[in-house]
């Protein structure tokens, strides 16, 4: 489900007709979360079940909750005609005279669950009079219209107690929220079960990497890819890392020997930590007692920024690293390559943070904020087979006026505009007046706001970057 600081999942396509007249594929949601009013709710990000409850909830006038849940829909073909899509909630009880609502919703599934991050409502797609138990079904057909990612907010407006649904984290895979899509084909065959087509960027807005240099979409245990990069079609390479030599290029990078209160471990810049070697970075995080901020802690992690070695204003940003998480070895984990402005001012984008432990291991997260109050949108994207710490994948953010679009593996996974996003183009630039430029940042974050290490979590663990490059127009 969520993630605190960054992430909202998408969910992947499953089985698919082969050809024809009548198609139908389900989606299945890897991201939902209840934002709710009630402080008392807690942290709703990792909950089995969704709540959804009027404003006046069990006799609390401030008591509303609502159920949102991200999708991605994928692998519909080009002339896929006759679009009809319903979103299914299941509820363990039946309850008459109670009134549900879909909206599309703009913003992510994810979060804690906080009333003031909750996603903005669009027009109300479809509502029920009732509550069966079982499956409920609305039309989202408004909502969707081909291949991209889409998320609902279901609002609850009669019988002021809550209601339960059961989420993507419910032990249940039967119970789990879904998204079923029928269309009519013309002769192009849609995909199997087992294909991953993504959302096809419009050409207008989403430049089209060339067939040289597209990031494969399965991962490869290989640290290099090629020798040497060759600028996607539109672009030209402005910097670059390849991490081929022996030595971190200080040129390009800072080390710090620092501290973090929400980062369980010592921040070094000791060769332990950080190094090159084998055509890749490796930042690696030890259990081991160290001292820093006055005090003993029983980790230390490596850090590097380029401020003042190499900032950016627009541009793509692109990175193939390997995250050391898998499903039982590294809840506390947390690798991530982002962003942060020199001026140090509001603006943070995440081209991929990448937590461990066995509710996010599988997925990445794309993220912005504003501030750190949290003014946030964050989306975290399910792999559609494998996860990040099974080889090594690209991570890519095109960063460019009035846009950001985010790729795993060559496949756009979301976009933020300043329709989806009301603060964007004030805090990341709209034209080509914008001038603050962004330093890049690589680290390893262990502990925190996600959970800390436990005895399962396998020490030292590598986050591992064959390359990180940036382009421009």
């Amino acid at each position: 489900m969520a993630v605190a600081a960054a992430g909202v999942l998408l969910g992947v396509l499953g089985a698919g007709a082969a050809t024809a007249a009548a198609a139908t594929v389900t989606v299945k949601a890897s991201g939902d979360t209840t934002y709710t009013q009630v402080t008392q709710d807690g942290d709703t990000s990792a909950k089995t079940t969704l709540a959804t409850c009027p404003a006046l909830c069990d006799g609390n006038k401030a008591g509303e909750r609502q159920a949102v849940v991200g999708f991605t829909v994928a692998g519909l073909p080009a002339g896929a005609t006759g679009i009809k899509a319903r979103l299914e909630l299941y509820s363990w009880n039946a309850y008459a005279a109670t009134t549900t609502t879909v909206h599309k919703a703009s913003g992510g599934a994810s979060g804690t669950g906080t009333w003031a991050s909750r996603p903005t409502l669009g027009t109300a797609l479809d509502s029920a009079a009732a509550v069966v138990k079982g499956y409920n079904a609305w039309d989202v057909s408004g909502a969707v219209t081909g291949n991209g990612a889409v998320t609902f907010a279901v609002r609850q407006t009669t019988r002021n107690t809550r209601t339960y649904w059961a989420s993507n984290d419910n032990a249940g895979t039967t119970l789990r929220p879904r998204l079923v899509v029928t269309y009519t084909a013309g002769t192009s065959p849609a995909p199997s079960a087992t294909t991953t087509a993504s959302p096809k960027p419009s050409a207008s807005t989403s430049p089209k990497p060339s067939a040289s240099t597209s990031p494969k979409p399965s991962a490869s245990t290989s640290p290099k890819p090629s020798a040497s990069p060759t600028a996607p079609a539109g672009w030209r390479l402005v910097w670059a890392d390849e991490f081929n030599g022996t030595a971190l290029d200080t040129t390009k990078w800072n080390t710090r020997d620092s501290s973090l209160d929400f980062d369980k471990a010592c921040i070094t810049s000791r060769a332990k930590n950080i190094f090159v070697s084998d055509g890749s970075l490796t930042i690696r995080a030890h259990k081991e007692n160290y001292n820093c901020a006055g005090g003993t802690r029983p980790y230390t992690t490596g850090y590097l920024d380029s401020k003042g070695k190499g900032s950016f204003t627009y541009g793509r940003f692109e990175t193939r690293a390997k995250s050391p998480n898998g499903p039982s070895n590294s809840r506390g984990l947390w690798p991530a390559f982002w962003m942060r402005p020199d001026d140090g001012g509001n603006g943070e984008i995440d081209v991929t943070e990448l937590p461990g432990g066995a509710s996010y291991y599988k997925a990445s997260t794309a993220a912005i904020f504003r501030d750190y109050t949290p003014t946030k949108n964050d989306f975290r994207y399910t792999f559609p087979s494998g996860y990040a710490g099974d080889g090594y994948h690209v991570y890519t953010t095109d960063w460019e006026p009035g846009i950001i679009r985010w790729y795993v593996d060559g496949k756009e996974i979301w976009r933020r505009t300043g329709e989806t996003t009301s603060w964007l183009e004030a805090t990341f630039g709209k034209d080509n007046t914008y001038n603050r430029k962004f330093q890049l940042r690589l680290n390893f974050q262990v502990g925190g706001w996600l959970g800390d290490p436990d005895a399962t979590t396998v020490f030292p663990a590598d986050f591992k970057v064959d390359y990180v490059r940036i382009y421009q127009r």
